[in-house]
C-alpha cells in the first residue's frame, strides 16, 4: 500500500505543471520537499486503505454464494 501511495503522489506531481511549481516554490531542499509532499502520501494511503476496505467488505458476502 505505501509503494501505491508513492506513485500516485509522484503521477500527480509529475502530470500537473502547476503542482510542480508549487512544489518547487515551497520547498528549497530535498528535506523540505519530503516534509511538503508528506501529508499528500498520507491522504493517498488513507484512500487506498479505505477502498481496500470497501472492496473486501462484499466478497466476504459472496463467498458463501
Amino acid at each position: 500500500m505505501e509503494h501505491a501511495a508513492a506513485l500516485l503522489v509522484q503521477m500527480i506531481f509529475s502530470s500537473d505543471v502547476r503542482m510542480q511549481t508549487l512544489l518547487k516554490d515551497q520547498t528549497a531542499s530535498p528535506e523540505a520537499a519530503a516534509e511538503f509532499l508528506k501529508p499528500w502520501y498520507q491522504a493517498m494511503l488513507m484512500m487506498i486503505k479505505s477502498a481496500e476496505g470497501f472492496d473486501q467488505g462484499p466478497t466476504t458476502h459472496r463467498q458463501g454464494v
